[in-house]
């Protein structure tokens, strides 16, 4: 009540009523004042409306009204109030108004005059909100008890409510101390003392609290000592003090006096707990601010201080502080800031969505002034809180030009497989960016489309290569500009249609008797509307259709007798039409007809086959246990042995990886394959844990597992922490001993399986990403990683550390903070160690010079074109012999299936068990030892290799010599029989060791550090190498037999053509079919070269026999001829002296030995021996340097060594001192040899072995025919 009031007292009271009338009351709370003077009856009221109800139900309602009486004599305060006691509710409405009852009336504010100031206090039951203790200002009341909830009195009415409410029920508690020895059996609660204390206790505290209004129960709480202390509760409305001493006096009264209660000893307790309220909740800058502190002591002496600046606030222009005493019990301090600013904040806290609130202007087109692109407006928005807070912004918006898009026009309707692209064209050159959304709002991952910016505009190209059924709807390609969104609109239609890598053949590859059939079928997994018909060459056959659950079959009865005629293989295909008419082929069926008594294998589900036949099958239409609905994969080889089909490989895919494999496969072909990659990894590893036993004896299902994740790590452009622990725990699995001998198995046919692992590890450990969680630590027994996020540009030095207990194996990488500050902040450094993977690499190559160490793997999220430099210690448990090696793992290397490499790389320390490498660059590092062969990067290896290639070009170069001087000369060395056979053998031996070597300069070029970069054409180049090499050796054997032919078979005599046929085909022939043998025999299982070098295999098939048997029983039989020669020659001739004849056999042996040696090839008895692992370096050095003169050979001993030839050469080149000297030669006659052995050439070649007489090199044909093979079988060895 406000003071110019007449009134001296006025009371408040509640009256509920209830109604069944419509009651129809204004919204605004009114007061209407009434005065009673003396004499004058109290008939009048004044209703102030707490709350508007409006209703239209005919059902009784209850409503409360707070009744406010105004009296100018206080006297009438209490008749009213017994009057009020005295009613007996429910009263009921009169005569008219018979809907309306009252319920109760009660009396529950009470306003007096204190002095200047009007006290309104609550009445008994009743008491002031919280609210309004706290922000208004309070007697100093002596009549409540109990702090906490509600004050009792106020100064001064509130102008807008509420008036006291009713006081809701409060547990007080209290103590009281007993003056009685205490014992320990009050501490245990089962005790019979305790039992017997609290029992009587209670009954005296419910005796003497009943007493208080609202009283609801007493409960002892337990016993402390000193004497006895006994702690209660009691629960009842706030009472007053009087009525809490009552109560206490009652209670002592009502206890057995043996207890001795101290009756001084009743006192509350209090948890002294501190409240904090600050107003308002959202403070603005500007705003007037009130804090209150609300602690239960009783104290007035309250100070007020900055957390930080720890200064004592003092009342001032922008503080003022009260402080008063609440309930007789709490100390509560008021603060109020006027005009806050941010300096009076403490710490702050921000939570933007929680404390801020939006208002929205939407600005469009129409608000632009000129109606121009680029144009600027300026809004300002200004707020005033309800505290007093002021304050504006300005927000500038640019009014552009919307992109106007065009989309391809046309209608796209495709089937599954086919590929597809929808063009989206802007006439606006400005975006932010353009994305692709489906018409349910998933963003198209965006390796599927590419965006162009022209000047006048952009284009954004959806490109989708094998379209699937989830490519089904309509696509939005978007441009956004700031705020501005252009969108058009596309719907595509994809037709169900089987692709052709899911359409399943049975069988891929058969035998049918000419007279038989065989049953033939395609299947698919999921049914649909299809033509399906089966095609031999031009011939159509009908289909089948067979469903079982969800596979469906389409079959068809092969008849042989059907095809023309036997012995020959038909390939026959299943045709899937689909309702659009488009179409799909299957794989081929390989169907070979053969005659029926050929046939010895039978087999109901494997078929028929001759014997050494080898089949391919589909493990789910094999022998393999399997089921409809989860189906196996793979393939499964069969060999027909005897009568017998017997299993020789098994690369069979269990069903749940297998069902993986297919899903990884839709995967990647998914529009929303970025969002569906976390939940299949986290699949994959929980399956691929539970399959470890089978994955260690299955090597189909450990390739799948690879070629999962090679098909996963090119999808996702970020991983988090949890992707990659699934992926590191799926790799930990597939790298453990159990499944190392499966590895093996696996590598016999797929030979780049571990590189291809590696690769794809490294693509998720280079999008990797952190983002806000802790770097990735992880750490199996196959396999650990750490990880580190680059945040500020001054890094700390990467240092990471991988110790195996289990493998007795430790590394460390190390890279400088120097380095690591070229880098982009929040790049993600991921190291990985794998202490099995480096026996795995080496299984990949073949090679025998692996050290037993960790693989490291080191890779940074972005690409840094700085010098870089990592330094990395391993342990070497294999550290004796030969030379170590840093190197890295290539995987350009060998036609992009990889390779350890060197380059960049080099050993900084290594002392036997440690060896630290430094590498310029990051990827996959590991250390190798070189045992027996070279390293090819070391200076030995350098220099063979300048002597190999030297040597070649420079035989090369003595071979073509050698041809050309055979051309010049051919007429006049070859008229007879037996010097046209032996310069015929000579120019093909030069021919065919010419052309080996120009293969060898193309190994050169398509192998790269011991990689081949291209298998096709190493096959080539290793054919033909080795069918002209053995060309060497065979006209080198035909030599020799025409040698030993000419010398032991004096008198037989046999036509030039017969010697030259025979000569081509023991020089040509034979190569030819040994080098077909055995191409045949190994390439169709791919074993025909060696893994890293262009040349016949040795570790799997030993093919390499097919030159090495040959070459050495060729060598065999010359050095025999060689022998028999010589002896032929050392037979004493009739009519010699015996001392010329001994001088002339010791000459003929010298030079026989010179001459054949190398013709016979006895060079490449070192050169077999290299070929060898593990040879000796000088068997390598000592080839080197014989292969780089065997061309050279050739040309000195098997062209200008011959007198003939060095005749015929001085006849076309001499001068005319030379032909002067000629013609004095043969002007003597019969008496004079034909070609003396005075000339400067002929001397120089002689006297090399001694020779200083003359002989004649060939006779007339008319001479004897034993005179002709003695004079030829000597031209022979000339």
């Amino acid at each position: 009540m406000k003071s110019p009031r007449r009134t001296t007292l006025c009371l408040m009271f509640i009256v509920i009523y209830s109604s069944k009338a419509a009651l129809n009351w204004n919204y605004e709370s009114t007061i209407h004042p009434l005065s009673l003077h003396e004499h004058e009856p109290a008939g009048e009221e004044a209703l102030r409306q707490k709350r508007a109800v409006a209703t239209k139900s005919p059902t009784a309602e209850e409503y409360t009204v707070n009744i406010e009486i105004s009296f100018e004599n206080a006297s009438f305060l209490d008749p009213i109030k017994a009057y009020l006691n005295s009613l007996s509710f429910p009263i009921h409405g009169n005569n008219t108004d018979q809907i309306t009852d009252i319920l109760s009336i009660n009396v529950t504010t009470v306003c007096r005059p204190a002095g200047n100031e009007i006290w309104c206090s609550c009445e008994t039951g009743y008491g002031w909100p919280r609210e309004r203790c706290l922000h208004n200002l309070i007697c100093q009341e002596r009549d409540v008890f109990l702090p906490g909830h509600h004050c009792s009195c106020l100064k001064e009415l509130p102008p807008n409510g509420p008036f006291c409410l009713l006081q809701e029920d409060v547990t007080l508690n209290m103590r009281v101390r007993l003056n009685v020895g205490f014992q320990e059996d009050l501490m245990n609660t089962s005790s019979a003392l305790y039992r017997s204390y609290k029992t009587d206790l209670e009954t005296a505290f419910r005796k003497g609290y009943g007493i208080l209004p609202g009283f609801k129960g007493v409960t002892v709480t337990g016993f402390k000592s000193g004497s006895v202390v006994v702690t209660y509760e009691v629960k009842t409305t706030p009472p007053s003090l009087e009525l809490i001493h009552k109560a206490n006096e009652q209670v002592v009264q009502s206890l057995n006096q043996t207890y001795k209660m101290d009756y001084n000893s009743f006192q509350a307790v209090t948890i002294n707990e501190s409240n904090f309220f600050v107003t308002p909740e959202i403070i603005f800058e500007g705003d007037t601010v009130s804090l209150v502190c609300e602690k239960e002591v009783l104290s007035s002496n309250v100070s007020w201080r900055y957390e930080e600046q720890q200064l004592e606030i003092q009342n001032s222009s922008r503080f003022s502080i009260y402080t008063a005493l609440f309930n007789n019990m709490t100390s509560v301090s008021k603060l109020t800031i006027h005009n806050i600013t941010p300096g009076d904040a403490g710490t702050p806290e921000t939570d933007i969505d929680s404390s801020c609130s939006r208002y929205t202007l939407k600005a469009d087109g129409t608000q632009c002034p000129s109606g121009s692109s680029g144009t600027t407006v300026i809004y300002t928005c200004e707020f005033i809180s309800a505290y007093g807070a002021r304050g504006s912004a300005n927000i500038k918006v640019t009014f552009i030009s919307v992109a106007n898009l065009t989309i391809t026009p046309d209608p796209i309707s495709v089937s599954e497989g086919q590929n597809f692209s929808i063009k989206c064209i802007s006439d606006v050159s400005n975006y932010d960016e353009v994305y692709w959304n489906t018409s349910a709002g998933i963003k198209i991952y965006q390796r599927f489309y590419t965006t162009r910016r022209y000047l006048d505009g952009a284009e954004s190209v959806l490109t989708v290569k094998t379209s699937t059924r989830e490519w089904n709807g309509t696509y939005h390609c978007i441009f956004r500009y700031k705020n501005s969104y252009s969108i058009a609109t596309k719907d595509v239609i994809v037709h169900p249609l089987p692709l052709k890598l899911n359409i399943m053949v049975d069988p891929l590859e058969a035998t049918v008797s000419c007279s038989g059939s065989h049953h033939i079928k395609c299947c698919i997994e999921e049914d649909g509307d299809y033509k399906v018909t089966f095609h031999m060459g031009s011939s159509s056959l009908p289909a089948a259709k067979e469903v079982n659950k969800k596979q469906v079959c389409y079959k068809h009865n092969f008849n042989a007798s059907s095809v023309s005629w036997c012995s020959k293989t038909v390939d026959v295909c299943c045709h899937f039409t689909n309702a659009a008419n488009n179409s799909v082929w299957s794989p081929s069926m390989k169907l070979n007809l053969v005659p029926g008594e050929n046939i010895t294998c039978q087999d109901p589900v494997i078929g028929v086959g001759e014997p050494g036949k080898v089949i391919q099958k589909l493990c789910r239409f094999s022998n393999v246990p399997s089921s409809p609905e989860s189906p196996i994969g793979g393939t499964i080889t069969y060999k027909c042995v005897g009568s017998q089909w017997e299993e020789k490989r098994n690369d069979c895919i269990s069903a749940p990886i297998n069902s993986l494999l297919q899903m990884a496969k839709a995967l990647i072909k998914s529009p929303s394959q970025d969002e569906m990659l976390p939940t299949y990894l986290k699949d994959l590893s929980i399956s691929i844990d539970k399959a470890e036993h089978e994955i260690s004896s299955s090597p189909g299902s450990l390739g799948a597992i690879i070629n999962i994740l090679d098909l996963l790590s090119t999808v996702p452009t970020q991983v988090n922490s949890e992707m990659m622990t699934h992926v590191l725990s799926t790799v930990n699995v597939i790298l453990g001993k159990p499944v190392l001998n499966t590895w093996k198995v696996l590598q016999q046919q797929w030979t780049n399986q571990s590189s291809q692992l590696l690769h794809s590890v490294e693509r998720f450990s280079q999008a990797l990403q952190s983002g806000d969680s802790p770097p990735l630590s992880f750490s199996q027994t196959n396999v650990q990683m750490s990880s580190t996020v680059i945040k500020s540009s001054h890094p700390e030095t990467y240092q990471q550390r991988f110790v195996f207990p289990y493998f007795d194996l430790w590394g460390n990488v190390v890279i400088d903070k120097s380095y690591l500050e070229n880098l982009q902040s929040d790049s993600s450094i991921v190291t990985m160690a794998f202490p099995t993977l480096q026996a795995i690499l080496a299984q990949d190559i073949q090679e025998n010079n692996f050290a037993e160490s960790l693989v490291m793997t080191t890779t940074v999220s972005h690409n840094t074109t700085m010098p870089f430099r990592i330094s990395m210690t391993f342990k070497n448990n294999s550290p004796s012999g030969g030379e170590t090696k840093c190197v890295f793992w290539n995987f350009r290397l060998a036609n992009n299936t990889g390779g350890w490499d060197s380059s960049g790389c080099y050993v900084e320390e290594g002392d036997g068990d440690n060896v630290t490498c430094i590498c310029d660059h990051l990827t996959s590092f590991s250390i190798l030892m070189s045992p027996d062969s070279p390293d090819p990067s070391s200076l030995l290896g350098i220099l063979l290799d300048i002597i190999s290639y030297v040597g070649v070009g420079f035989s090369i170069l003595s071979l073509a010599a050698c041809l050309v001087v055979e051309a010049v000369v051919w007429k006049s060395v070859t008229k007879n029989r037996t010097s046209y056979m032996r310069h015929t053998c000579i120019v093909n031996i030069a021919a065919s060791l010419l052309v080996a070597n120009t293969w060898f300069i193309v190994v050169a070029a398509i192998q790269d550090n011991r990689y081949i970069l291209c298998k096709t054409a190493c096959v080539a180049a290793t054919f033909f190498i080795h069918f002209f090499y053995l060309s060497v050796f065979f006209w080198m054997l035909t030599l020799g037999l025409m040698l030993f032919y000419r010398l032991v078979f004096i008198l037989h005599e046999t036509s030039r053509s017969t010697q030259k046929a025979i000569a081509f085909c023991l020089g040509y022939g034979c190569p030819l079919a040994i080098s077909v043998i055995t191409l045949g025999a190994t390439q169709p299982r791919e074993v025909y070269t060696r893994k890293n070098v262009c040349w016949l295999n040795w570790e799997d098939t030993k093919a390499l026999l097919a030159f090495a048997i040959p070459a050495l029983i060729i060598v065999v039989v010359n050095i025999t001829i060689t022998i028999v020669v010589i002896t032929k020659i050392l037979r004493p001739s009739i009519g010699d002296k015996p001392c010329k004849q001994e001088k002339s056999s010791l000459f003929q042996i010298s030079k026989s030995i010179g001459v054949l040696t190398p013709l016979l090839g006895l060079t490449w008895g070192f050169g077999l021996t290299t070929v060898f692992p593990g040879t000796n370096l000088v068997f390598h050095i000592i080839f080197a340097i014989l292969n780089v003169f065997q061309g050279l050979f050739i040309l000195l001993f098997g062209c200008l060594w011959d007198l003939k030839v060095q005749e015929a050469l001085l006849n076309k080149f001499s001068l005319s001192r030379w032909s002067s000297q000629h013609s004095k030669s043969t002007s003597l006659g019969s008496s004079t040899p034909v070609f003396s052995m005075s000339s400067p050439i002929s001397r120089r070649f002689n006297n090399l072995f001694g020779k200083t007489g003359t002989y004649n090199v060939s006779t007339p044909e008319a001479t004897s025919s034993s005179l002709e093979n003695s004079s030829s079988a000597s031209s022979l060895l000339n």
